[in-house]
């Protein structure tokens, strides 16, 4: 009988540094609402262990609302060698553990503005691909938005 270790993938913490919304007049029914979610991957140089991905969320309905999030979940990778591996984790695990934080952070937000957007409530996401690794002077980029 063989044991294999366990990858130890864990998920420290999810910040939203930026938070933008405007409103030019109230949400309608049966407008269409536009979802782009755009995640990237930065890669701490101190520590190898640990990675960030960072989602930039921009929902909108045209000539009514816009509302933009930058959403960096923290994660910590340990005891994997196996780049495919690897890679499968930070590509598609990690976002998708994070996006439910994501979701539920919008949801609770548009149902404290009232009549002018009503709740929204993001459909699950499915993420594949290799995600966009960016460096140290875009995450301070990032958090200027």
């Amino acid at each position: 009988m063989s044991i294999e270790t366990q990858v130890k993938l864990r998920f420290l913490s999810v910040d939203f540094p930026v938070v933008n919304f405007q409103s030019d007049k109230q949400l309608l029914e049966n407008q269409e609402i536009n979802i782009d979610i755009e995640p990237k991957v930065f890669f701490p140089k101190d520590n190898k262990n640990h990675f960030k991905i960072i989602q930039e969320v921009n929902i909108s309905v045209d000539e009514v609302f816009n509302l933009f999030i930058v959403a960096i979940g923290s994660f910590e990778l340990n005891d994997v060698d196996d780049d495919k591996m690897k890679s499968h984790f930070v590509n598609m695990n990690a976002p998708a553990i994070m996006f439910p934080y994501i979701r539920s952070f919008i949801s609770t937000l548009t149902s404290n503005l009232g009549n002018v957007t009503g709740t929204l409530n993001i459909p699950p996401q499915f993420f594949k691909g290799e995600l966009k690794q960016i460096s140290e002077e875009d995450i301070i980029e990032v958090n200027k938005k």
